[in-house]
């Protein structure tokens, strides 16, 4: 009997995390999807049905937020994985600055996102900003753009920073997952002859897909609730050019429309369990074990 309690009792540790996640995440998303179905002012809740959804997803700009929300999602994760592994492979080696590199390159995961978007929208000023006045003294002044205000490059833009951003903390996680492999299978590649591609490719790459499918994941997470940075560099402007889901939600709670904000955000968040659970398991199926 004292052995079988004695094999429960680590169980115990996770009750407190689970009483957690319970009572801050899972009550507060059942509360929020029922009040997603009312049209409540904090004093009272009518029941309106699918009306709060219907209003939310006829919304005159909610195309250019969808569209918006999945450019930034597939052009950041893209970004800041392939830059993230190059990272990773680059420091992944014996080198006198690479603990210094791995610092600077990891330092502006740190930062606060409202700090980076304002820095970002002095540097990108189209007249007076430091990058449009290096490329005109360079001679690459046909380079010069509006670059936070122009609709057909703004996004692209918000998206170049979100991935200068968190390209270094994608590297640490990556770089982890490296130096987790085994140095016996290069050992043996390289007896047979394998070149540093063929160890790449065939060694570090597999046996990374559960790092690198981590990092997908988050980045998914990342780029469908983006908010901070587009409120800091451009606020969803110029017009509607760079408005994403979030800022419309935002705009509903600043009208008062909470019953339609809660069904953006009940939205939202259904939108993120979908996809995030379809790409980990896509990607895992393909993961080889170590």
């Amino acid at each position: 009997m004292r052995q079988i309690r004695n094999k429960q009792y680590p169980y115990y540790f996770i009750i407190p995390g689970i009483t957690v996640f319970l009572l801050f995440f899972i009550l507060p998303f059942f509360i929020g999807f029922r009040y997603s179905f009312t049209n409540w002012d904090f004093k009272k809740a009518d029941f309106v049905g699918l009306e709060n959804y219907i209003n939310i997803l006829k919304k005159e700009n909610m195309n250019i937020a969808f569209k918006n929300t999945f450019l930034f999602t597939i052009v950041t994760t893209m970004g800041k994985v392939i830059i993230g592994l190059v990272l990773a492979v680059f420091l992944n080696r014996t080198m006198r600055a690479t603990k210094y590199l791995r610092t600077v390159f990891y330092m502006p995961a740190v930062i606060n996102s409202i700090a980076v978007g304002i820095v970002f929208t002095s540097i990108l000023h189209p007249g007076k900003g430091i990058l449009n006045n290096f490329l005109g003294a360079v001679g690459l002044g046909f380079l010069e753009q509006k670059w936070l205000t122009d609709p057909k490059i703004a996004m692209l833009s918000i998206c170049a920073i979100e991935i200068w951003k968190w390209s270094g903390y994608t590297m640490m996680i990556l770089l982890a997952g490296m130096q987790n492999i085994s140095k016996d299978y290069y050992e043996a590649a390289t007896v047979d002859g394998a070149t540093a591609w063929d160890r790449f490719y065939r060694i570090t790459f597999p046996l990374l897909l559960p790092s690198v499918n981590n990092v997908i994941v988050l980045s998914i997470i990342g780029g469908l609730k983006v908010f901070d940075i587009v409120v800091a560099t451009t606020g969803g402007g110029p017009g509607y050019a760079t408005q994403v889901f979030n800022t419309v939600i935002y705009r509903s709670y600043s009208y008062q429309m909470y019953g339609e904000a809660t069904a953006g955000t009940t939205l939202l968040a259904a939108i993120i369990l979908i996809i995030t659970l379809f790409t980990y398991r896509t990607i895992a199926r393909k993961e080889v074990e170590l």
